[in-house]
């Protein structure tokens, strides 16, 4: 059981480090890294006092195992439901941009026969 919490420790905290690097090297940006430096630090909780996912699986009365699966699913839905939102976003802001480039190009050409 120590070298399970201490394997978990070490590739949460690997976890940790790439994603905080990432975001030093601008790759990843931090409003993105904030979720998953959240969910590596409580990975680094667990896997150090893994008596408190116990006590939490017994306060919650769901198995220790469907409790973690039950976290990842959840983890998992914020990620997709927040990277729906953001791409709905970029894809607003894309068509704003696209119908803007074709008003400006519209005008340039318009000019550029008034000039003829």
């Amino acid at each position: 059981m120590l070298k399970m919490r201490i394997i978990a420790g070490i590739i949460s905290l690997s976890f940790l480090l790439i994603t905080v690097e990432a975001v030093r090297r601008r790759k990843f940006m931090e409003k993105f890294a904030l979720l998953w430096i959240f969910s590596g630090l409580l990975v680094v909780v667990f896997s150090i006092f893994p008596e408190l996912l116990f006590k939490l699986a017994q306060i919650t009365g769901i198995y220790y195992l469907t409790l973690i699966l039950l976290f990842s699913f959840i983890f998992v839905l914020l990620i997709l439901l927040y990277s729906s939102i953001y791409i709905s976003k970029l894809t607003e802001s894309n068509k704003e941009l696209v119908q803007e480039i074709g008003l400006l190009k519209l005008e340039i050409n318009q000019l550029k026969r008034k000039e003829k």
